[in-house]
């Protein structure tokens, strides 16, 4: 039986690819490679310590009212205790919320550059540091 050679394929048989013809001048002028993304702007030292000085409060600020939030809890434990747990938690995250809201443009921190994260973050640090202190208050 002979042997098909439709889909044979030899090396000699497969040609370059060939280069698609150079446009004129003025006609499709190659491409430029896409530009990339522009670099951050350096920031000052000034500007630097500022957004430390920032961070250090936005993170000490929560977690004093979660602090402040657990010993509330554990000295006023008959009347908390008679409230589902997640109407407590709810109430706690709204009320840090207000209190940091109103408080941060005390504190020279501005509030309108806040987006989503900043706010999950400030608050995740309230409740859980409330978390944390009214168990150990509880132990």
């Amino acid at each position: 039986m002979a042997k098909s050679k439709k889909n044979v394929k030899r090396k000699e048989d497969r040609r370059p690819a060939e280069a698609a013809p150079a446009a004129p001048e003025g006609q499709n002028a190659p491409k430029t490679p896409p530009k990339a993304p522009p670099k951050a702007r350096q920031k000052s030292d000034a500007e630097r310590r500022k957004d430390r000085i920032d961070g250090i409060i936005k993170t000490v600020f929560p977690s004093f009212l979660g602090v402040l939030a657990g010993f509330g809890c554990f000295y006023g434990g008959s009347a908390v205790s008679q409230l589902p747990w997640h109407f407590v938690l709810l109430v706690l995250i709204l009320v840090t919320y207000i209190i940091q809201k109103f408080a941060y443009p005390f504190l020279k921190i501005e509030v309108a550059d806040f987006q989503g994260k900043d706010w999950f973050y400030v608050e995740f640090m309230a409740i859980d540091l409330w978390l944390v202190t009214w168990t150990l208050l509880l132990n």
